[in-house]
């Protein structure tokens, strides 16, 4: 196994494996359903990824990208704790079922974390799956439900999780 940071060349596998993640937590039927979809996340890693507003890191196990994680990087006005106002959200770590429980997202999101120290972003956020949050708890992130999303288009996930909380 291999861990680096993604290049280029690997933006059709990024790609790949976040149409996966949908598929996987039944945001989408099938990765190629959403051609519009697949386009817009191309081209949002390839601008990202040149940029520098988002890094991404891969797996590589003989030569085939099998997992992923990417850091979309953004300021936002100082604060306490945080005087440079930099922060990260994680997402997108997704691995390829037939290589999952072999220490790939872990040593993915290792150097991930490593990163945001090494550029000293005052905080990384995310979301994670029930199935995740471990992972993310042993390096030392915690929950905090002090905020809520709005979303212009809400997906039929969180529709159907209103629906069950009575929420709507």
């Amino acid at each position: 196994m291999i861990i680096r940071q993604a290049t280029q060349a690997d933006i059709p596998a990024l790609v790949s494996l976040r149409m996966g993640l949908f598929c996987e937590v039944g945001e989408l039927s099938d990765p190629l359903a959403d051609l519009d979809l697949w386009q817009a996340t191309r081209a949002y890693f390839s601008t990202a990824q040149a940029d520098g507003s988002a890094r991404s890191w891969v797996a590589e196990v003989g030569g085939e990208v099998v997992a992923s994680g990417t850091l979309a990087l953004f300021v936002r006005p100082p604060y306490p704790g945080n005087l440079s106002g930099r922060e990260a959200y994680l997402l997108n770590m997704y691995t390829l079922p037939a290589y999952r429980k072999q220490g790939m997202a872990s040593a993915l999101l290792d150097a991930m974390v490593a990163h945001a120290s090494a550029e000293r972003l005052g905080k990384v956020w995310l979301h994670a799956s029930d199935e995740g949050r471990p992972l993310y708890e042993r390096v030392g992130f915690v929950a905090n439900p002090a905020y809520l999303e709005w979303s212009a288009t809400p997906s039929p996930l969180l529709s159907e999780r209103r629906e069950a909380r009575n929420l709507d």
